[in-house]
């Protein structure tokens, strides 16, 4: 290796993200220790079971600071005609960030910043290259790559054409990114988010009375309206069961008015957000995990639900929308059921098997199991992005 390797996160760590959170401390425990850079300051507390307090970040200090103020104010004659006059003149929050964080990160000795998302910090670490000639890769996840955003921002293609390497979390959207920009398909690369298998320690699951389990936010893609109408379906053919939904977001007033009017507040519980042990307790005392994903109405949707990958992990089937990376989460008819998204009727029928077949829990559990520690073991994804990296030469 020629140099040192960087991570650069918008903010670290985030609740919503402990996909990254684990991936770094797989990388330390696996004694390659990543520098990490992190634009904004953390607003979570994060499960003290990750054991971050071994991994020290660099904090950007506040844009209004003092300290930021000078350092970016005297730009050298080269780095000013870059960004401003008649250069280019886009997202100057990033360069500015870049000109503060890219010294350094040269002095520390980084050849190459890795960035969790083609958003805020890998715009920052394109005008780091710019500026500084570090090179950088992306890990691209979800909303960046359905929804990309344009306006005054360096945009996709760009921040696609000058990474070194781009890593993406599912099959699908690795296919999506070649066909979208295949002058960049040579260094697109699957590498599926990885899990400590050894916190999910698998159980049976629960037969009688049958308890679904879902988790996410509160928000449109998650179609926690069609999970909460198969419910009603359940309840008019008379089958026992209870539903937990956890999470928290904008759509609970309207989830809670429509357990209302189906008559479900008895089955349906809306249990607001739960740290992970609590959700694994929760995992522990269910009988099948459903997310009802859809396309929500600006074309955004899940692509590899760590929820999912983590409900496997503990032995418990599956049922899922067929959009973007969720079937090959779940492979349908040995782990689990994939039914069509935004269809109550499919997913209520799916759910009403397991009630008429509960030995089909157990067995479709045991696969669960055996596909996540096949497919989802974070030691042999975060060596696989290592190796990635070292074959591309970033570092």
């Amino acid at each position: 290796m020629s140099g040192r390797f960087g991570y650069l996160f918008e903010r670290f760590p985030a609740f919503t993200q402990t996909f990254c959170a684990r991936e770094l401390v797989e990388h330390y425990r696996q004694r390659f220790e990543p520098v990490v850079f992190s634009l904004r300051r953390p607003v979570d507390r994060m499960p003290p079971e990750l054991n971050l307090d071994r991994i020290p970040v660099y904090y950007l200090p506040d844009t209004n600071s003092l300290e930021f103020k000078l350092q970016t104010k005297f730009v050298s004659g080269h780095k000013k005609k870059i960004w401003s006059g008649q250069g280019d003149t886009r997202d100057k929050g990033r360069f500015r960030e870049a000109v503060f964080l890219g010294s350094k990160i040269r002095r520390s000795g980084i050849t190459h910043l890795h960035v969790h998302f083609a958003g805020l910090a890998a715009r920052t670490a394109w005008w780091i290259k710019r500026l500084f000639g570090i090179s950088y890769s992306i890990t691209a996840h979800a909303n960046d790559i359905f929804c990309p955003k344009s306006d005054q921002r360096v945009e996709l293609g760009e921040l696609i054409s000058e990474a070194a390497l781009i890593i993406t979390v599912s099959d699908f959207s690795a296919t999506l990114l070649r066909e979208r920009f295949p002058k960049a398909a040579q260094k697109i690369f699957r590498v599926y988010n990885g899990l400590d298998l050894a916190s999910f320690s698998p159980s049976t699951p629960v037969r009688c009375p049958l308890r679904i389990l879902s988790i996410g936010r509160l928000i449109e893609k998650k179609g926690f309206p069609i999970l909460v109408e198969a419910c009603g379906q359940l309840q008019r053919r008379g089958i026992p069961f209870e539903c937990r939904i956890v999470g928290e977001g904008a759509e609970r007033e309207v989830l809670e008015q429509s357990i209302q009017d189906l008559q479900l507040s008895d089955n349906v519980l809306l249990l607001g957000a739960k740290t992970q042990n609590e959700i694994i307790e929760l995992l522990e005392e269910s009988s099948v995990f459903v997310l009802a994903a859809v396309r929500d109405r600006n074309g955004d949707m899940d692509n590899l639900p760590t929820v999912l990958i983590e409900a496997m992990a503990k032995g418990r089937p599956l049922i899922g929308s067929a959009i973007a990376g969720i079937p090959e989460i779940i492979c349908n008819g040995v782990n689990g059921f994939v039914v069509s998204e935004n269809d109550p009727s499919s997913l209520g029928q799916a759910i009403a098997t397991f009630a008429t077949n509960p030995s089909l829990l157990e067995s479709f559990g045991r696969q669960s199991r055996k596909i996540a520690e096949s497919k989802f073991s974070i030691n042999e994804t975060t060596a696989q992005m290592r190796q990635l990296l070292i074959e591309f030469g970033t570092f």
